[in-house]
């Protein structure tokens, strides 16, 4: 697979929010992309005394990526004409505006897997992978991640024939298994590495003043694979043949999560090193559930329900080598006012996601915030829902058709943020300001505080679709339908922002802070509405 981009750019002298300051702005970029990969693996299948089924499954697996590319930028240029087309026109040299870069990483698998069914009553899984990657430390490139699992039909077994006319599936299983990840560390993560420095250096041999080099990152021979080892046990069922469900229980720990951690200057030659220290728990349940509500005649209808609960925990952040009491996130800093403020702490005990920060308990006579004992920081709420849930039905008669799709999360909580920075009193006059800080009474300068944080609990119909299908069988016309799906209708909520579905997955790379996901659950000028779609078509099947 290959890859090759192409990237022009020109922001004009006379552009207000960008173009004005550098006097013109022109940037050329090319990068090129490769991924080698190959997947290649044998089956042997084998069925004896018509009770016992063999699968034994064996692989090898190999990725090679490499990527590349250079740039250059300029500034300063007397004329627009020339947009990106003539760099050396530009009059504002700057380090760094000539710059490229190569990169490449190697995965490499070695993966098994036996199946074993006796009577189609029995079922047992086992898989072992060997996984190398040139991402870790020269201790620990290869991990071993394996799984098994049991099954068990219970339904089939001889003490359960007086429920056969009603019960016509009951399986019990059990799983335990271990992934592992590579995708939050870069290329080179483990090796010692030299970067251009602050200050230069005069060299007598040449009698010239050169760009100093030293240290930017220390090695760490020991880095490793991430992993997950998760427990479930789970219970399928069939009833009457018209109603089907599974139960879930799970129990998920990550161990050896990435963080860049401080460390002392000596031994080490730079102040930070990324390690492995960190687990973080998820325990849960989940519901599944699919009902024939009706079949007769030429009417039929169904129904599907998901629930699921989810109880998120940071298990550990430090150890013997490594350590740190808290991690400050959700960055506030491009607020105005909020220079170095923080809103979010990843903090042994809490879940991903956690508000920190004071209490506030209403507005004075003078529109001032009152916040509890003197504005010390404690624990606000967190972004991980209670519980979520699926919900869809689909109904069919004669040559109509319906089908609905909802879902919901509830539990969670957002800041607003969005109306923390716009509630303050310098936008006026030369700015908008919302209608509800016009009425809210505030006087305050922007504070970031519970005052802020609102429960984001929503239930949204994501989908409604109705059909008339009718058979035609001329000119090479099987059928023909017409169809009216409308797509977010409506969203049932009690949050005040623009949207309450505000990003909440977890934290996938913790060793940057900056990553998008480090911030979850926070509404800052970047979540958009959802559009209200209505889409009227017709499918011809031929």
């Amino acid at each position: 697979e290959y890859n090759s981009r192409k990237g022009r750019l020109y922001k004009p002298s006379y552009a207000v929010m960008e173009g004005r300051s550098d006097k013109g702005y022109a940037q050329r970029n090319l990068g090129d992309y490769s991924n080698a990969q190959l997947e290649t693996y044998l089956t042997y299948d084998r069925t004896l005394a018509e009770q016992h089924h063999f699968t034994i499954l064996g692989g090898y697996s190999y990725l090679y990526n490499v990527y590349e590319g250079f740039g250059s930028e300029r500034r300063g240029f007397d004329t627009d004409l020339f947009l990106y087309n003539n760099l050396a026109a530009g009059q504002d040299f700057r380090a760094g505006d000539v710059y490229s870069y190569k990169g490449s990483a190697k995965l490499i698998s070695f993966f098994g897997r036996v199946n074993y069914n006796f009577k189609g009553r029995y079922m047992l899984t086992g898989t072992l992978r060997r996984d190398g990657s040139s991402r870790f430390g020269a201790n620990n490139k290869w991990g071993l991640f394996p799984s098994a699992s049991l099954a068990w039909r219970v339904s089939d077994e001889f003490f359960m024939d007086w429920s056969e006319n009603w019960l016509s599936n009951l399986k019990l299983r059990i799983g335990y298994g271990v992934t592992g990840n590579q995708d939050g560390i870069g290329e080179y993560k483990s090796l010692s590495l030299l970067g251009a420095g602050t200050n230069s250096y005069y060299d007598a041999v040449t009698d010239t003043w050169k760009q100093s080099y030293g240290p930017i990152q220390n090695p760490n021979p020991d880095l490793k694979w991430e992993s997950t080892r998760q427990v479930n046990i789970g219970i399928d069922f069939t009833i009457i043949s018209r109603i089907s469900g599974t139960v879930e229980l799970y129990d998920k720990k990550t161990s050896d999560l990435l963080y860049t951690y401080a460390v002392p200057q000596p031994p080490f030659l730079v102040g930070t090193m990324l390690a492995n220290v960190g687990d973080l728990s998820n325990r849960g349940i989940e519901f599944t559930f699919n009902a024939i509500l009706m079949r007769r005649n030429e009417f039929s209808w169904d129904l599907n329900l998901n629930l699921a609960h989810n109880k998120q925990k940071i298990e550990r952040l430090s150890n013997q080598i490594y350590e740190t009491d808290v991690i400050y996130t959700g960055s506030l800093h491009n607020l105005r006012g909020m220079s170095n403020q923080y809103s979010q702490v990843i903090m042994e005990g809490y879940p991903v996601g956690t508000f920190w920060g004071p209490v506030c308990s209403g507005l004075d006579e003078e529109g001032k915030f009152i916040l509890e004992n003197d504005g010390e920081a404690q624990y606000l709420g967190d972004v991980q829902p209670v519980l979520s849930l699926g919900l869809s039905t689909s109904a069919r008669y004669k040559n109509f058709d319906f089908e609905i799709s909802t879902y919901g999360m509830f539990g969670q909580e957002v800041l607003n943020a969005t109306a923390m920075s716009m509630s303050d009193p310098s936008r006026l006059p030369a700015q908008n300001v919302p209608d509800s800080y016009l009425e809210s009474g505030i006087t305050d300068d922007p504070t970031y505080s519970s005052y802020w944080i609102e429960d984001a609990s929503f239930f949204r119909l994501q989908s409604a679709t109705i059909g008339y299908s009718q058979p035609i069988n001329k000119i090479g016309i099987d059928k023909i339908r017409f169809y009216i799906t409308g797509e977010n209708l409506f969203v049932f909520t009690n949050y005040t922002g623009i949207d309450p579905e505000v990003r909440i997955e977890d934290n996938s790379d913790p060793a940057n802070p900056n990553d998008a996901l480090s911030n979850p659950g926070i509404d800052m000028f970047n979540y958009f509405p959802k559009p209200l779609t209505v889409s009227i078509g017709l499918n011809l099947m031929f």
